[in-house]
């Protein structure tokens, strides 16, 4: 049987790359996504799943154009999928409101997983999420609420909320890369209100300091962390970023944090989407979904 699947993957493997609108309905709503499928002539088997998530106010379309991460999923060859949350927000653990319905965004990510390995047969081992703002908040979310089925997120603009800081105790350990800039004005390095100075809260989170601390306590890395400094090839942008590696996990984890100085509230290597004076510095030296796939790749099977 194994082996008449994997001659119909040959002869059903696209011969370029695509990417196509898809939608599964999640407890009687039509949740979307965009899935992207790698550049190939052969098979698509036992490719790992790099899961893309939006920002609040954004699509899944808007953060595929901004992160880059078709370019990677071609070179390198893995699936590169970008969700819709309800009314262009996700259920991310936080104490807040919204306006309008949020789903069951956990739920709703079992089911994307399930439903991506039941037609191109993933590497289920090899699952990563990452995302910015709102996004990485709900990235932070599933490490928690569905370690088993993540290896690695590698949120930006975020940090653990404090809501469930005291909770926050994965069944699995999960290898973390964060990316956090020191002058971000809606998610403060330092944590506190998340949101503009003088807008609604949006909940509460802790430092980037606090979150590294519980994800080594969680994995189980080293005190110390190896230091790089990242090239500041791009003075002009007003930022430098550092690298601090903790290796030596359980289960072969790893825990990294980039604090971009200077840095706002930004994808890193992406576009000035709105004036410095509201969301701060776009750091250029470093592209984000390049520094991401890497450590993503790096990753080993959980032993």
């Amino acid at each position: 049987m194994k082996k008449v699947l994997i001659i119909l993957l040959i002869f059903t493997s696209p011969l370029f790359s695509q990417t196509k609108e898809c939608e599964i309905t999640v407890d009687g709503t039509e949740r979307t996504y965009l899935l992207h499928l790698p550049e190939t002539g052969t098979l698509i088997y036992n490719l790992p799943l790099v899961i893309v998530l939006h920002g609040h106010g954004g699509t899944g379309k808007q953060i595929m154009k901004e992160s880059g991460f078709n370019k990677l999923s071609d070179r390198d060859r893995f699936i590169a999928v970008y969700p819709d949350g309800l009314n262009k927000a996700w259920n991310d653990g936080r104490a807040r409101s919204e306006k309008g319905k949020l789903g069951d965004d956990a739920k709703f990510m079992v089911q994307l997983i399930d439903t991506i390995y039941k037609e191109y047969h993933i590497e289920t081992s090899r699952v990563f999420a990452t995302g910015i703002s709102n996004g990485g908040f709900f990235s932070f979310y599933l490490a928690y609420k569905l370690s088993y089925k993540f290896l690695a997120i590698a949120p930006v603009c975020a940090n653990i909320p404090e809501y469930f800081k005291d909770k926050y105790t994965p069944d699995e350990p999960v290898s973390l890369m964060l990316i956090n800039g020191t002058e971000d004005p809606l998610v403060k390095y330092d944590g506190g209100k998340i949101g503009f100075k003088f807008g609604k809260s949006r909940g509460k989170s802790i430092s980037t300091d606090e979150t590294i601390s519980i994800f080594k306590k969680i994995t189980k890395c080293g005190e110390k962390p190896k230091t790089e400094e990242i090239p500041d090839i791009n003075p002009d942008d007003e930022c430098y970023a550092t690298k601090y590696t903790y290796s030596g996990g359980i289960k072969n984890t790893e825990v990294v944090l980039i604090k971009i100085t200077n840095g706002g509230h930004t994808w890193p290597g992406g576009n000035q989407y709105l004036p410095k004076k509201l969301i701060g510095n776009t750091c250029k030296d470093f592209n984000g979904a390049d520094v991401i796939w890497e450590f993503f790749k790096s990753r080993k099977k959980r032993e």
